[in-house]
């Protein structure tokens, strides 16, 4: 058997990572390996830590979805393909399905080994990047309708519309997305659960470590707004050191708020990823935030900014079976707005 670290076996990793540590550290959702190699066998040295969660992987082998689990705690090595043809190549990916707790749970990737040998992986040329929350996430995509416990299991990235649009793109992607996170506040009103502030962030709330913005994506794609929609119908957040409270109202006060928000962020991103066309897509076709959210991407196309405006599907109006876990579209509607947004980036 021939061993290797991940770094060193020609795999083509996708998602921000530590590039000091020692492996690929995995946070976001649909943190992805993609290795080529020969053999009858090829293993996967894991490091996993628990927290109050745990995260779940899933082995790809040639477009099979071979496994979905979640690892032990502690460094094992787990067995990806067994008694394949060893004189083919073997198209392999390892993905995270969960988003990134805020916990110390983390799961990184240190070594691979075959029986074959390793070679490097065509790396697609075109890059999108996707920013959002539970539904860039993939929350729900992995359970039924009648799955209403929140837990990592029901999370299911392979699944949802950036995986989906970035295969269709032929495109290497990564995702800045936390469920329950918005513009301006989060779906309870907290406006510490805001996207814009951890951006610069190598993951946000779990580490201060900045990013270095070496991907450097043709197009980004911003799925922000939902949960400023949801903080409409729930009560106000009271801070429990401060004893602040926050309440996110249709005024058009917190409107005008909303509508300044996304339009910094909007030039913050063009800042950051100069090359890249900006996406802003909503959920709704209607309403007073997808209206506050469309004026700031008018206003940021105004002062020069290559952003546009655009709905791919509405909550509201969802296919049928196109319904997961607790609430959020399922791998039906997920396809769905890969679909659209294909068109879109084009």
């Amino acid at each position: 058997m021939k061993t290797k670290s991940i770094f060193a076996c020609g795999a083509c990793l996708g998602g921000r990572y530590d590039k000091t540590a020692d492996g690929f550290t995995m946070d976001w959702p649909g943190s992805y390996a993609r290795l080529l190699s020969s053999g009858s066998r090829l293993d996967v040295e894991i490091e996993a830590v628990y927290g109050e969660r745990r995260d779940y992987l899933s082995f790809e082998v040639d477009g099979l979805r071979a496994q979905t689990f979640s690892p032990l705690e502690g460094r094992h090595w787990y067995t990806v393909y067994l008694g394949m043809e060893p004189k083919r190549d073997h198209n392999v990916r390892v993905i995270k399905e969960t988003m990134a707790f805020p916990d110390r749970c983390s799961v990184r990737l240190t070594r691979v080994r075959t029986d074959g040998e390793f070679k490097p992986v065509p790396v697609y040329k075109k890059r999108i990047e996707f920013i959002g929350d539970s539904i860039t996430c993939g929350e729900g995509c992995r359970g039924p309708e009648q799955f209403d416990e929140w837990l990592p299991m029901m999370f299911g990235a392979s699944d949802a519309f950036p995986r989906m649009t970035a295969d269709a793109a032929k495109a290497e992607y990564n995702c800045v997305s936390i469920s329950g996170w918005g513009v301006l506040n989060g779906w309870d009103n907290n406006p510490g659960s805001r996207i814009p502030a951890i951006y610069d962030k190598l993951c946000g709330q779990k580490s201060d470590l900045e990013y270095a913005f070496d991907f450097d994506p043709h197009h980004v794609v911003v799925a922000l707004g939902t949960n400023d929609n949801n903080a409409l119908t729930q009560p106000p957040y009271t801070d429990p050191e401060s004893g602040r409270t926050n309440k996110f109202t249709d005024s058009p006060d917190d409107l005008e708020r909303l509508t300044e928000a996304a339009e910094d962020f909007l030039m913050h991103l063009h800042e950051r990823n100069p090359h890249a066309s900006l996406l802003w897509i909503s959920f709704y076709k209607s309403g007073v935030v997808h209206d506050a959210l469309q004026k700031a991407v008018e206003a940021a196309a105004v002062k020069g900014v290559n952003a546009r405006f655009a709905v791919p599907a509405d909550l509201y109006a969802l296919p049928r079976g196109g319904m997961g876990s607790r609430y959020h579209p399922g791998p039906v509607t997920h396809r769905m707005i890969a679909k659209e947004l294909k068109k879109l980036l084009k």
